[in-house]
């Protein structure tokens, strides 16, 4: 679908954001259909992490606390704390992450997420959150620190 990213080019690598979702500060999404929201990780997070080894996920049912840590992303780099972008129950986990993790570096926005969770009120989170537009603007002010960081372009 033509429009459904926002893509800028760094070095050798194609960054994309989703259309239509929120996003934290700390690269994770939230689409919200109703009043479920599904959640997972952005594209220059899984890059910068680099291979996803083993995600740890808390169980369904647990509670997610907007800015609270809400598991761990293992990767052959680095471990990365995941930090929730809402508040809300978990509905259900990916049960592909447990088998093939690798399926965030390969579909982040899609087959790769993370959680599906019940939010109940949105609307004072969303003030929280950043458009698609406004984290776009973030993830390049990030890209450039991680460049001038490894001494890239």
């Amino acid at each position: 679908m033509a429009g459904e990213f926002l893509e800028t080019t760094a070095d050798k690598f194609v960054f994309k954001v989703k259309r239509g979702f929120f996003y934290n500060r700390e690269d994770c999404w939230v689409e919200i259909k109703e009043n479920v929201a599904t959640i997972g990780i952005t594209d220059f997070a899984q890059r910068v992490a680099g291979d996803v080894v083993f995600v740890e996920t808390l169980e369904a049912g647990n509670s997610l606390r907007q800015g609270k840590p809400m598991g761990e992303l293992e990767t052959i780099k680095l471990n990365q704390e995941l930090i929730a972008p809402v508040n809300g129950v978990i509905q259900e986990v990916n049960k592909v992450l447990s088998e093939k993790p690798e399926i965030i570096n390969e579909d982040p926005y899609g087959e790769g997420w993370i959680y599906k969770v019940k939010v109940e009120e949105i609307g004072e989170e969303i003030k929280n959150l950043l458009t698609a537009e406004a984290y776009f603007e973030l993830m390049k002010r990030k890209i450039a620190g991680e460049l001038d960081r490894i001494g890239g372009k």
